[in-house]
């Protein structure tokens, strides 16, 4: 069985593009995001986000740091009626 699935970019698509983003506080989402997330559910996909996290190898910020505003913002996009199926990252 195979599921439609689309990929998101974290930074820059999802919210504004941020060096090394690491606090809630400096998060926005980019407008229309919501929107366009609810259309691609309409369709039928899940949606995946993926994201290079290298401020964590660079011990800028910690891994916790990232599962933490991870967490906040999958909470937001279910606060507006989006499914955030997995969340992906690379740390280097």
């Amino acid at each position: 069985m195979s599921i439609k699935t689309i990929f998101l970019d974290r930074d820059g698509v999802i919210n504004k593009e941020v060096k090394y983003l690491h606090k809630i506080k400096d998060f926005i989402f980019l407008p229309g995001v919501f929107e366009a997330c609810w259309h691609f559910q309409k369709l039928g996909y899940s949606i995946i986000i993926i994201t290079n996290q290298s401020g964590i190898a660079r011990n800028l910020f910690k891994d916790n740091d990232f599962q933490l505003l991870t967490h906040w913002m999958t909470t937001v996009f279910k606060k507006n009626k989006i499914e955030i199926l997995d969340t992906f990252y690379c740390p280097h």
